[in-house]
């Protein structure tokens, strides 16, 4: 076990290391105790490697401010789930195995263990998986194998998209009229989830719980794999519980301080986050255009991680208004709650993401037909959620009359230039390229 968790990165299908994480947390949360906060991490971290290191340190800091909750909170945790299987097992039984549905549970067991009205439940969406069995089949085996309630804490529920579309439960307008699960991608899933969870509401909380007091219901959607350790959800659970003033806090993988994105070669935080992907104009650039046309979203610099939580109260009404089910949306439901609650209501907080490219479904670092998608994506939300209230005006509507006018080509040139431009600029989230240069680029 001990040269396995030397290694400077983190392996996810790695048994060891993933013990290790919240055994190295729990040191670090008891000489924290013993040492009036200040956890002594330089003993502590000895013989872990440093991807360990972050991953457990971001734990504990979590697992402290679960402790320090004043009121019970219950946690439900969703996900969607597309042809999961090979993850959802064991590394002995596939390369890319994570086996993340116990290696989920164990995470949460461990940061509400002892916390008096600390309780959690997990649901989880086949949105039409492929596999055989599917993901809805293996999912469900695995939570009769391990004993996991159906009901209450600790509970483990699996639903299929294809039943809840063919039911009669209403969602919203946009997802009563899907008849199948092909006119939905993960976003369909995650809605269905979601619902799901605030329909059930805090009587999941067991009786301890509720014998506590009336608590706070939060939920939380992550993604199927274990690239973001659910030990830290505490981190994320802390600002909506602590007051009525945020709907809900969006983990952020990069871009802001103590974000801490680990790689292959091991874990990084800004300027090299951002600053050293391949990929990293389309990621600025796709930035720079939802700022402009979406400004309440501005200071959100990622708003596709897969971590973030929401009060359920705030979120229930609007879920009614969602209508995207493909990349976006994240983004149409983070306008909404804007919209409903004001964009001081979304808090940002750091989390450590381990980057897990071995059966992503979005490999390509290159920029082409999916990027520039994205970004239309960008202006079809604007179109349809901001511009009704509030229309750009001066250099975001030239802008926006640009990203109109842009084919794959163009947007390739773009982004190949501004590429070639790059070297040496430190410049990040706050990069802004004024239009007419861009029209310049294009020759136009």
């Amino acid at each position: 076990m001990m040269d396995k968790v030397l290694v400077p990165a983190r392996d996810l299908t790695d048994p060891d290391q993933n013990q290790a994480v919240l055994d190295l947390a729990s040191a670090l949360v008891e000489g924290g105790a013993a040492e009036g906060g200040a956890p002594n991490r330089g003993d502590r971290a000895a013989g872990h490697g440093p991807a360990v290191l972050a991953e457990a340190t971001a734990a504990a800091r979590s697992r402290r401010r679960l402790s320090e909750l004043t009121e019970p909170v219950h946690l439900t945790v969703v996900w969607a789930m597309y042809g999961e299987t090979a993850r959802m097992v064991p590394r002995s039984v596939h390369p890319h195995g994570e086996d993340f549905v116990r290696v989920k549970v164990r995470q949460l067991d461990w940061l509400t263990g002892g916390l008096p009205g600390a309780t959690w439940s997990v649901i989880a969406c086949d949105d039409g998986c492929p596999d055989r069995p599917s993901s809805a089949e293996l999912m469900t085996e695995i939570a009769a194998a391990e004993c996991y309630p159906r009901e209450g804490h600790r509970s483990v529920r699996v639903l299929r998209l294809a039943d809840v579309i063919e039911s009669e439960i209403s969602i919203s307008p946009a997802f009563d009229r899907l008849t199948s699960t092909g006119q939905s991608r993960k976003g369909g899933s995650i809605l269905a989830a979601l619902a799901a969870a605030v329909s059930v509401g805090p009587a999941w909380a067991d009786d301890a719980a509720r014998a506590a007091g009336p608590g706070r219901h939060v939920v939380c959607y992550t993604d199927a794999d274990l690239s973001a350790n659910l030990a830290q959800l505490g981190s994320l659970a802390a600002p909506v519980v602590a007051g009525d003033a945020v709907a809900g806090a969006l983990g952020q993988r990069y871009g802001i301080e103590g974000a801490v994105l680990v790689r292959s070669e091991g874990p990084v935080t800004e300027p090299h986050s951002t600053g050293d992907k391949p990929d990293k104009i389309i990621v600025l650039f796709r930035h720079f255009v939802r700022a402009l046309l979406i400004p309440s979203l501005a200071r959100v610099l990622d708003t596709q991680a897969g971590f973030k939580v929401f009060d359920t109260a705030a979120l229930r009404p609007v879920l009614g208004q969602m209508t995207s089910f493909n990349e976006t949306f994240d983004v149409e439901l983070l306008i909404h709650l804007a919209q409903r609650y004001g964009p001081d209501a979304l808090a940002v907080e750091p989390i450590v993401f381990t980057e897990d490219f071995a059966a992503t479904n979005f490999p390509s670092v290159d920029p082409g037909l999916r990027h520039l998608t994205m970004v239309r994506q960008i202006v079809e939300l604007y179109d349809r959620l901001v511009a009704p209230v509030a229309s750009v005006t001066g250099e975001a509507a030239d802008l926006l009359a640009l990203i109109r006018s842009l084919d794959v080509d163009g947007y390739v040139t773009l982004i190949t230039h501004l590429s070639a431009e790059d070297r040496g600029d430190p410049t990040l989230f706050d990069r802004r390229w004024s239009v007419q240069h861009l029209r310049d680029i294009l020759g136009r």
